[in-house]
């Protein structure tokens, strides 16, 4: 049986939450917000190893959490779009490795058994997309005014993590145009175009899975995460 391998992203700059740090590197209490990604990818038991994918200005934070973390065993360059970084990341992987998760560094919430039940549903599926319902109502806007309102029961938001086959992972970045990884939206976008045979199921949770993007975001999480949430 091959590895499992868990690839946190950690390249973003962060400037949007306002800091010339990156948001993932910043303290909320005594951890920086990484350090409560990698341990919830280090408790999930069937993960074997953990790549982080950073800017290399910041390879020396991460080279210290190794030191700790006895599960990340690769620290990757990163891309110049989250997508480039997947691609760093799949690069990276070694021959024996059977499936993958990939991971935002500014997702904190995502618990163990959501990795655990995503990986699990690999054996059934090549792709597994966590999704979640959409409890508004959803409208088109054209030049600044509601043109259409969507079935929303048609509709979901697709966040991270995504797990894959490796080899689903390692095929789609070789069939990907260079540019494409800098423009596209996703990289299920880009499943979605070049490998269409390729089924994503839609992994359906409820599980908290709160993107931290703005000051104010971070406010919030310093708030849960310090609660014990």
């Amino acid at each position: 049986m091959g590895k499992i391998v868990g690839i946190l992203l950690a390249g973003g700059k962060g400037e949007r939450v306002g800091s010339t740090v990156p948001k993932q590197f910043l303290y909320v209490g005594e951890k920086m917000l990484i350090e409560y990604s990698i341990e919830k990818l280090e408790n999930t038991k069937e993960i074997d190893e953990i790549y982080v994918v950073v800017d290399p200005r910041y390879r020396e934070i991460i080279e210290e959490l190794k030191s700790r973390h006895p599960k990340i065993t690769k620290i990757v360059n990163s891309g110049r779009t989250k997508n480039e970084s997947i691609k760093h990341g799949a690069l990276a992987l070694d021959g024996n490795v059977e499936k993958v998760i990939i991971h935002l560094a500014n997702r904190p919430f995502v618990h163990s058994y959501v990795f655990s039940k995503m990986i699990k549903l690999l054996d059934k599926y090549e792709v597994v997309s966590f999704c979640c319902r959409i409890p508004d109502y959803v409208v088109k806007v054209n030049k600044g005014f509601v043109s259409e309102v969507l079935n929303r029961k048609e509709l979901r938001l697709c966040k991270s993590p995504v797990a894959y086959r490796s080899e689903v992972l390692k095929t789609l970045i070789n069939v990907v145009p260079e540019s494409e990884f800098l423009t596209a939206e996703s990289d299920i976008e880009l499943l979605c175009k070049y490998l269409p045979d390729v089924k994503i199921y839609v992994y359906e949770s409820t599980c908290f899975n709160f993107k931290i993007t703005y000051k104010e975001d971070l406010k919030v999480a310093s708030l849960l995460l310090l609660s014990g949430f």
